[in-house]
């Protein structure tokens, strides 16, 4: 491939031609109207209009280029869509960011008289970069700005790709359009048309300004002359389009030859899926509950290395069709790049991607696995009769694998004989498996995997000392609404990704829902507790999934409490008098309980409060024994606050708000009068709410306490005057249960039991990301990459361990917001990336450190700063060169992949022979000479030179 820009003066004639009609029939005659603009002039309009809004007419001067800026520069793309009849074009300029102009430059004439000669000599902007000897070969950049070493120029491109410019006079066309654009507006930025198929990257173009017309022409030819296959054919072509009396004009030449290593025969890829039968049955359960990390295929698929020979004269080079010293071992410069995936497909975003799949399903577990898997059916068909008792079930379910027990009995589970092709999607092996993860209390005295003592937010971090230190993460990850680390429900979440990637996806999720909602529901039968939740009420910090089985926690203790200890609320002054005799000290007030009426004995004493007493008896004042409060969860506090404001702000609204928030007030007004016959409300405020009773100090401390309740107390109305009015004396253990645990836990079984696999992944999002993250942070790599430039750039530090930061941050916002599906994937876009790009430095670290990528992370070797170079950089200088430490690892991973080609043997390079080698290399293919990289898959030559065009007395120009 040749590209080429050749330079002329130019005068452009426009030709009129008229011609008179003679029209034989006088009676018919037709009016045209001239003064219409037609479709080109339109078409030529809008150009010069854009033209105009970007303020690209006129002189335009810009400091010279700095090195490698053209590579290193951020480029500004404006885009307008301009028509030619009916066709759409799309007219971009392409300029350097900081170097755009925003204000527009001087459009006036320049004047008769000019002040100094050298303003008449000057060049265009864009004549003076294709000289420029700093940016050759750019690594990140416009095709053009590579060609022609451009700061700003616009292109014309057809808007539909479908729809190639692929006549040459159409091509001419356009090009005559942009050259009267050019001259009307003294634009002096080079304007290109792109023709051809858009693949092919064809442009013509041209420039104006300052007397001079640029020409920027290409040729594409497939199959090249053997004259353009060598140095010295380019120079003779070079010379003869130039056109010029100057007999030999020097000429400055930059040659790259680029290798590409695509093979890796030493570092093969060895990322695999999980598999599961490997993992549940030979491994066990130490990576079910590690979600997996790495990218499934080498995410470097290509290492380039370019041997540069920058800006040299002519004649230092010899390139010809019989012997080339272009041998990249004497280059001055090498460079090299990689070629990597832009997202690569990796392990733990292929889990994320699919869990949130599952979570937009809406479909319920029978209408995923049929009418055999419904837990109703289930639980109908096994308590509605004892005979249904004696036949089994189709289904195979956990209650069926655990063996009857009462509470306090060890759990185990049995093997049930399940016909063939009647079992779920997971196999039956596997799901025990999975169930003794999920509930190992199962499994006896010494399960498998126990659950932690304790529950935290944070995972245990091993500092790089390999003592236990500060998780770089714990700020965040304590404000996250989650779960704890290795609790139920983090093992559910795990074990679900588990199961939708690699067990069979949504029938695999809802299979395994299915078994898991069996087993709470057997728990529940049987009293027998939930491992791997915190204890006590539900804790409205984490997330709702968690607080329900918190609930069904709470149940299942209250339950066992009040079937395995019917009696424990007798009253125990009754036990001590009927065992004890009274003390000597005992007043005879307290002596005579004994005389009191069956009906009027007192009931529930838990202890005596201090040596407070009663008014009316002068009574020791008992603390009674009271029910304890209803626990809530999140949504039932909304349900209840909901209620609430509905009664509304009226008379009888706020009698029922009274009513219902009075319940469990009404419950301790019983205790206590059961508790302390013959007690009043002021023996009960000053027990329940002292800071309502004003005590009046007394002297003699025999006398009955004196004293009066608060102004709020005595309010008429009052409703703790109302509720003590209608309170009886009856003890907590006869009362109506404030907290029903049977109704509670079928509620909670209810909210369980009628969700399906997508609401289920839906509840376990924050858990899921919670734990991705404490994934990504066991990666030591983290901490030492610098951030893709395709995600936002955090602002103090520009590390791949902010960006981690930044995506925690989100995290811990969107679990303390109803749940977003389409929030949750543009946090594991972002996620993607980071994994992808710990993924790439692991594969270059493997490859250019070997055995050595255990090593410390973050250390100061060359190497190791190649690697973190090669990932933060388009591209990379070695230092010192062919011989420098970096290029004798390059050039290692170059010969032994030729020897795995079978490209070279196995024997030494002969040097005595390299030259002959060389000779019949460049005789025998257009493939470029052969050398110990191989031979190069690309060769890029530079000329320019400077030299007057058209005649021997016009002012030198460029030309490239």
């Amino acid at each position: 491939m040749i590209r080429a820009t050749h330079l002329s003066v130019e005068v452009c004639v426009a030709k009129v031609i008229t011609s008179d009609l003679m029209v034989q029939d006088q009676e018919v005659f037709e009016i045209v109207d001239f003064t219409t603009a037609s479709e080109w002039e339109r078409f030529i309009a809008a150009v010069e209009e854009a033209v105009h809004e970007w303020h690209l007419a006129g002189e335009r001067r810009l400091p010279p280029l700095t090195k490698g800026q053209l590579a290193t520069a951020k480029w500004s793309e404006k885009t307008v869509v301009v028509k030619f009849a009916d066709f759409p074009f799309n007219m971009t300029h392409h300029s350097i960011l900081n170097e755009c102009a925003d204000s527009p430059p001087d459009e006036s004439e320049p004047s008769s008289e000019y002040e100094n000669e050298e303003e008449t000599e000057r060049l265009p902007q864009a004549l003076d970069d294709l000289m420029n000897r700093e940016n050759d070969f750019p690594a990140r950049a416009h095709c053009l700005v590579r060609w022609y070493g451009l700061r700003e120029f616009v292109t014309l491109t057809p808007a539909n790709p479908n729809h190639p410019i692929l006549s040459p006079s159409k091509a001419k066309l356009l090009l005559s359009s942009l050259t009267i654009v050019a001259n009307n507006t003294n634009c002096q930025v080079p304007l290109f048309v792109q023709v051809l198929r858009l693949s092919e990257k064809m442009y013509l173009g041209l420039g104006l300004g300052a007397g001079v017309r640029t020409d920027y022409n290409m040729v594409h030819m497939r199959y090249p002359s053997r004259q353009c296959t060598h140095l010295a054919g380019l120079l003779d072509v070079f010379r003869s389009k130039l056109q010029c009396t100057v007999t030999s004009p020097p000429v400055l030449v930059s040659v790259r030859f680029t290798y590409i290593l695509s093979e890796w025969p030493h570092t093969l890829w060895t990322q695999q899926p999980p598999d599961f039968d490997a993992t549940l049955t030979e491994v066990g359960f130490s990576d079910l509950g590690k979600l997996p990390f790495g990218a499934l295929s080498d995410p470097v698929s290509e290492l380039h290395l370019s041997a540069t020979w920058p800006c040299v004269s002519e004649d230092i080079l010899v390139d010809s069709d019989v012997y080339s010293d272009l041998d990249p071992g004497s280059a001055p410069l090498w460079t090299t790049r990689l070629i990597t995936s832009s997202s690569p497909p990796c392990l733990l975003t292929e889990y994320l991607t699919e869990f949130l799949h599952v979570c937009r399903n809406k479909q319920s577990v029978t209408q995923i696995l049929g009418p055999d898997f419904n837990p109703e059916a289930e639980e109908a068909v096994q308590f509605s009769s004892a005979l249904d008792r004696l036949t089994e079930h189709r289904v195979p379910t956990i209650s069926k694998m655990v063996s009857s027990v009462r509470p306090g009995q060890k759990i185990t589970r049995q093997a049930t004989n399940t016909p063939p092709g009647d079992s779920g999607p997971i196999p039956k092996d596997i799901l025990i498996l999975i169930l003794n993860y999920l509930f190992p209390d199962a499994e006896g005295e010494e399960p498998t995997a126990p659950y932690p003592s304790t529950l935290n937010q944070v995972p245990e971090w091993e500092g790089g000392d390999g003592n236990a230190g500060e998780h770089p993460l714990k700020t965040l990850l304590c404000n996250m609404k989650s779960s704890g680390v290795d609790g139920l429900v983090w093992r559910l979440a795990i074990v679900m990704c588990h199961a939708i990637h690699s067990l069979g996806g949504l029938p695999a999720a809802a299979h395994l829902w299915h078994e898991v909602i069996m087993e709470l529901r057997f728990r529940w039968d049987n009293a027998i507790t939930i491992p791997g939740v915190s204890s006590g009420s539900p804790d409205l910090s984490s997330t709702l999934f968690h607080q329900k089985l918190q609930m069904l926690n709470c149940c299942i203790v209250r339950r066992r409490a009040r079937e395995q200890s019917p009696k424990s609320g007798n009253d125990i002054s009754e036990e001590d008098d009927e065992f004890y005799e009274c003390e000597e000290e005992m007043d005879e007030d307290e002596k005579g309980n004994g005389s009191r009426h069956a009906w009027d004995k007192p009931e529930g004493r838990l202890k005596r409060c201090g040596q407070l007493r009663l008014f009316e008896t002068n009574e020791p004042l008992y603390i009674p024994i009271t029910q304890e409060p209803a626990p809530m969860t999140e949504d039932r506090l909304e349900e209840h606050a909901d209620v609430l404001l509905r009664l509304g702000t009226d008379t009888v609204g706020s009698q029922l708000r009274a009513r219902m928030m009075s319940a469990s007030l009404l419950s301790d007004m019983e205790s206590f009068k059961a508790a302390n016959p013959g007690s009043v409300l002021e023996d009960f405020v000053r027990w329940y709410s002292p800071r309502d009773w004003i005590e009046e100090p007394s002297s003699d401390p025999n006398k009955p306490p004196q004293g009066s309740l608060s102004t709020r107390m005595q309010i008429p109305g009052n409703m703790w005057q109302e509720v003590w009015s209608s309170a009886k004396p009856v003890p907590a253990r006869r009362q109506k249960r404030l907290f029903d645990d049977t109704r509670e836990a079928e509620q909670v079984l209810h909210w369980l039991g009628s969700m399906g696999p997508g609401a289920l992944c839906g509840h376990l999002q924050p858990t899921i990301l919670h734990a991705s993250l404490c994934r990504l942070a066991e990666e030591k790599l983290l901490y030492s990459l610098p951030a893709p430039s395709t995600l936002p750039q955090p602002l103090h530090c520009n590390s791949l361990a902010a960006i981690l930061e930044m995506v925690a941050q989100r995290i811990v916002r969107l679990s303390r917001q109803p749940p977003d599906t389409n929030k949750y994937q543009e946090v594991v876009d972002q996620m993607a990336e980071v994994e992808g790009s710990i993924a790439r430095a692991q594969s270059v670290r493997h490859k250019l450190l070997g055995d050595s990528t255990g090593s410390t992370v973050g250390g100061t070797s060359p190497l190791e700063d190649l690697v973190f170079r090669l990932l933060d950089s388009p591209e990379v200088t070695l230092e010192g060169g062919p011989r420098g430490p970096a290029a004798a690892v390059i050039r290692k991973l170059f010969q032994e992949a030729q020897r795995a080609s079978m490209l070279v043997d196995d024997s030494p390079l002969d040097t005595t022979n390299s030259h002959d080698d060389r000779r019949s290399s460049v005789n025998s293919t257009h493939g470029g000479p052969a050398s110990e990289l191989g031979r190069p898959a690309g060769r890029e030559y530079l000329l320019r030179t400077l030299v007057p065009a058209p005649t021997a007395y016009s002012r030198p120009v460029p030309h490239r």
